[in-house]
């Protein structure tokens, strides 16, 4: 079995732990979800009583559906939300092949995000910090995250899309979903796959995936 096999078997069962050895498939064949929030209001009191926002209760879900099976995780998905200006957002990725002691709960999720904003709070431009569970603090433009998918396609949810989720040929890439309405006009500049909108992130990111599930086994 050659390696591109052996990495796609890997993504069927999800049975593959990140090492150097995949490094380059998985950076070909990974899949990012990209969602584009009003700055995140989050708090202790909340997290603990489970009265979070409306924005971050979708967070939750988005990471939910994003990263959690029965028992696995999508080794082959990341999850990242980012807010501020396109020259300086901040991201917080849930990397689902390193992710660690994360649960799909709201309140597990809500717990770990209200500990990545925390950091996020005091990280300088142009930082990174990776957190003991795998999440992935930073500060950056939104060119840069653009440059890791160049040979990838970019797609975007858009009240006037061009074409239905089940058309997508690629598993590989970047999949935005716009909740502020403004990061999604300045990736108009890198001719973005428009796909039709659905009506919630989360259900963006479910039907995504369903998507992929059907077409990587006959790849």
């Amino acid at each position: 079995m050659g390696e591109e096999e052996a990495f796609l078997d890997c993504l069927r069962y999800r049975e593959c732990e990140p090492n150097d050895y995949w490094t380059s498939w998985r950076r070909s064949c990974i899949r990012r979800f990209l969602i584009a929030t009003e700055n995140i209001v989050i708090d202790p009191s909340s997290v603990r009583s489970g009265t979070n926002t409306k924005t971050v209760v979708t967070i939750c879900r988005c990471v939910n559906v994003g990263l959690f099976l029965s028992g696995a995780l999508r080794r082959d998905v990341e999850v990242t939300l980012i807010q501020g200006e396109p020259e300086d957002l901040g991201t917080v990725t849930f990397p689902g092949h390193s992710l660690k002691r994360v649960s799909p709960d709201e309140r597990s999720v809500s717990f770990f995000l209200l500990k990545a904003m925390n950091i996020l709070q005091d990280l300088t431009f142009g930082h990174t910090h990776t957190m003991d569970c795998g999440i992935v603090v930073k500060r950056c433009r939104l060119a840069d995250i653009v440059q890791t998918e160049e040979n990838n396609s970019i797609v975007v949810a858009a009240e006037q899309g061009d074409c239905k989720i089940e058309s997508l040929k690629s598993c590989a890439g970047l999949f935005l979903y716009d909740l502020r309405g403004e990061i999604d006009k300045v990736m108009e500049r890198h001719n973005p796959i428009k796909v039709v909108r659905s009506a919630h992130p989360e259900r963006f990111i479910l039907e995504i995936n369903l998507h992929c599930d059907r077409v990587i086994p006959s790849n």
